[in-house]
């Protein structure tokens, strides 16, 4: 409860802070204290007060146990008024020694009313007795300035405070020139008026705050020995040493407990001070321990915890490869990916940390001093599949380097054991030399991760030849977009003939890039890569929105029944919404979709069979017609066949290498045919190119055929070619 009475007396303290400025202002009660000793002393010695020194008299004998109790309860008071100025030095609050003002005020009143006065230390100087006049009302001023710094008080409570304290200053004042409307009794009212009126106030708040507990106490003591002092002077309570001194005795216990609560005060501040240096003891190890964490952030991988990319280069920058000669090593896990879908990222990442770490101290064994440090480990860490470090050269003794790689492509090759898991993770060493391969630590690294992209070798050295390669691959991804919004690339169409009368049935879509910078790009040379990185959807939507839009063309040339076959990908059939996609292309360009032929290669489908499946089933409920491109190539045909809801069968081109020389050929040939006549299928042979050939195959009835033999790929408008039909073939 205490500390929430101070959180709630914060108001009063806020009032006390401002009251403790500097100068004057900031040690006030002391001021008054002065001025009203130096007031007092100045009117006794101007003779304007009538009362004969109390030198003049005897002193009576005093009763000894009566003063011993007095000069306890004056020494509790004495040690109080020390106490209370040490809490105002250590608290800061000079508010608060408007309490020590109240106990001069009330020892020096009991002294004087006990013949101990200061006349005894200056016997010559009585007046200094008349300073009994002044100390009264000094201390109804000091209970009032003392209230606001100790407990809450209103603005206006403040305020009639404040009122009494004039009224006291001014009984003060008047006090050494006897003014009747301003004599003892007038006071003794204000007096007791004020002090009901703060006793009001404490009762008010005497159950929320525990400070108010202790001034209540204190204002009723001082109350209850003004109220005995009173009754005694006018007879109805005997004469005796304790009524005599009943106001000194409840003066003093107010003060003691004044003192008593402000000492509380002192402890509740210490207890603040001290959680306040807890807390910034706390905050200041928390810094240290975000500092810390923030530095490991920068310089370690999130993931396996060891230095990362930066702090690689770093350390590789702070070498000269002209004057020392090393080799950057980028070990590629090829199959964390792999083992992260199959166990979960925590598993797999939990795995990575502790095959790093026995790499780690296996590298440091194996190469010794001719391993170069990465802030303090052997390895760094760039990704979770990318890892690199590096070893100095010895131009003099090139087969310590050659025995050390050996030892450690040895230990990248064998399996990893962890519990019961054992496995490979088809680890692959790319090498880069510093200088030869470059001077900077980017250039190093990206040589580095060129050369551990073979995935033919356990070891590769870096080829600029292969860099030059991959370089064009990624260049031509970048590309791709802009190509098909620049008119780089475009569609020839191939038509599909029947082999026995030269009759068009339907035309496959070709795509075709011209780069600006590489010139003619084959298919086989962008497709794959476009399919691996993810933007051949994007490539399939515009090969269909173009054959769409140039079917009018086509249609034109060969005929209102010709079809337009588009080649889709396994993506396209991953993607959820290739159909919905497929459908409002050919609804703006007003074409069903029978119209269209999609072709998928066997590999497409069989990389997800079900999915593959369930995608083609839509399609094809739609009404577009299915072709199984290059039927022969893949491993699972006949397995496919059955799997799917097919309309059409495209023999690969293999099939008829050397068919007219081996009758073992033409049989496996024949056997294609006869299997996709049996299903039902339009069937389709891929790459004929002679005239022995086409003559042959006339003896298959129903047979297409598609190759150069009957003419080049060419654009869909005639005026486009401007090539004509070959005489072989027959455009209706």
């Amino acid at each position: 409860m205490g500390a929430a009475s101070t959180n709630q007396h914060s108001p009063a303290r806020a009032r006390g802070r401002r009251a403790s400025g500097s100068g004057l202002q900031r040690w006030f009660p002391f001021v008054v204290l002065l001025v009203v000793a130096v007031y007092g002393l100045l009117a006794a010695f101007l003779g304007q007060q009538a009362s004969s020194p109390v030198g003049d008299t005897a002193i009576a004998e005093p009763d000894l146990p009566v003063m011993v109790w007095k000069s306890f309860v004056t020494g509790m008071l004495v040690f109080a008024l020390l106490l209370n100025l040490s809490i105002v030095i250590r608290l800061r609050r000079p508010g608060l020694a408007w309490l020590s003002v109240l106990m001069v005020g009330v020892i020096y009143s009991q002294l004087v009313m006990d013949g101990l006065g200061l006349w005894l230390i200056w016997p010559g100087i009585p007046e200094l007795n008349a300073l009994l006049s002044v100390s009264l009302p000094l201390c109804l001023i000091a209970l009032c300035e003392f209230t606001p710094h100790f407990i809450a008080v209103g603005r206006q409570g403040a305020r009639l405070l404040r009122g009494f304290s004039l009224a006291a200053g001014l009984h003060l004042l008047a006090a050494p020139f006897a003014i009747g409307p301003l004599g003892q009794d007038v006071f003794l009212v204000v007096a007791a008026t004020g002090g009901m009126f703060i006793f009001g106030l404490v009762l008010g708040q005497i159950r929320k705050h525990v400070y108010a507990r202790y001034f209540a106490l204190s204002v009723l003591a001082i109350l209850v020995g003004a109220l005995t002092t009173s009754l005694t002077t006018i007879g109805w309570l005997p004469v005796n040493p304790l009524t005599d001194s009943a106001f000194f005795l409840g003066a003093a216990a107010g003060s003691l407990i004044l003192t008593s609560g402000v000492g509380r005060l002192l402890l509740e501040e210490r207890k603040r001070r001290l959680s306040a240096d807890i807390r910034a003891r706390e905050e200041q190890a928390l810094r240290a321990r975000i500092e810390q964490d923030y530095d490991r952030v920068l310089k370690t991988h999130r993931v396996t915890g060891k230095p990362n990319r930066p702090m690689l280069e770093e350390a590789l920058t702070a070498i000269d490869s002209r004057q020392t000669p090393y080799t950057l090593c980028m070990v590629r896990l090829t199959r964390f990916n792999e083992l992260e879908q199959a166990l979960g990222y925590r598993s797999a990442e939990e795995l990575l940390r502790q095959y790093l770490r026995k790499m780690n101290r296996f590298l440091k064994q194996a190469l010794g001093e001719q391993l170069i440090p990465i802030n303090g480990y052997a390895i760094a860490t760039l990704d979770t599949v990318n890892h690199a470090f590096a070893l100095r050269r010895s131009p003099n003794q090139p087969e310590l380097e050659t025995r050390a790689l050996s030892a450690i492509t040895d230990w990248l090759s064998g399996n990893f054991r962890d519990g019961r898991f054992s496995f490979s993770w088809a680890a692959s060493l790319g090498l880069a030399h510093a200088p030869e391969h470059g001077t900077d630590a980017g250039s190093l690294l990206s040589a580095a991760g060129f050369a551990s992209l073979n995935n033919d070798n356990a070891l590769s050295v870096y080829d600029p030849s292969i860099a030059e390669w991959q370089y064009r691959q990624q260049i031509l991804m970048l590309d791709v977009e802009d190509a098909l919004n620049s008119g780089d690339m475009w569609l020839e169409y191939q038509p599909k003939v029947s082999i026995r009368d030269g009759r068009i049935s339907s035309v496959e879509a070709l795509l075709r890039w011209e780069h600006s910078e590489f010139g003619r790009i084959p298919p086989d040379q962008w497709i794959p890569l476009a399919e691996e990185v993810g933007i051949i959807h994007q490539v399939t939507r515009w090969v269909l929105d173009r054959a769409c839009r140039d079917a009018s063309g086509l249609r034109a040339r060969y005929g209102d029944h010709i079809a337009i076959s588009v080649n889709i990908s396994a993506k396209d059939l991953a993607h959820p919404l290739f159909h919905e996609q497929a459908r409002a292309i050919l609804r703006r360009h007003h074409l069903l979709p029978r119209n269209i032929i999609l072709e998928i290669t066997e590999t497409a489908m069989m990389t997800d069979p079900e999915l593959a499946r369930h995608t083609i089933e839509i399609l094809s409920d739609m009404g577009f017609r299915i072709a199984l491109d290059d039927f022969g190539s893949g491993h699972s045909s006949l397995g496919t066949l059955a799997l799917f809801r097919l309309d059409e069968l495209k023999i690969d081109r293999s099939f008829l290498h050397n068919v007219l020389d081996y009758p073992a050929r033409q049989k496996i040939l024949k056997a294609a045919l006869e299997l996709g006549t049996a299903l039902d299928l339009d069937v389709v042979v891929e790459g004929v190119e002679e005239e022995a050939i086409a003559v042959w195959l006339q003896q298959f009835p129903g047979l297409q055929g598609q190759g150069y033999y009957w003419g080049q790929p060419a654009r869909a408008s005639l005026e486009s070619t401007g090539a004509p039909l070959p005489s072989h073939v027959s455009d209706h």
